[in-house]
């Protein structure tokens, strides 16, 4: 398991369009990638998980990658993340 810090603060708000390229990117590996804060969990394969969850105001979250192609999906998603 991966678990990184990271900021979303440039993204915020995810709109749509933010929402359906980050869960694309997430939707080509097979590990499970979510982003967790204070409770709140946002599967990154999902873009109406995205859409629904509300993003701590400071953008401060953790992904977490868990599973066989890990290190590449957390690669991936620190980039789409940016």
């Amino acid at each position: 398991m991966i678990r990184q810090n990271v900021n979303l603060s440039a993204l915020m708000p995810i709109g749509r369009t933010k929402a359906a390229e980050i869960a694309g990117v997430a939707g080509k590996y097979t590990c499970m990638l979510t982003l967790e804060r204070d409770g709140i969990v946002l599967n990154l394969k999902s873009m109406i998980g995205l859409l629904s969850q509300t993003v701590p105001a400071d953008g401060e979250m953790v992904l977490v990658a868990q599973g066989a192609d890990e290190q590449e999906a957390c690669k991936a998603m620190v980039e789409v993340l940016g």
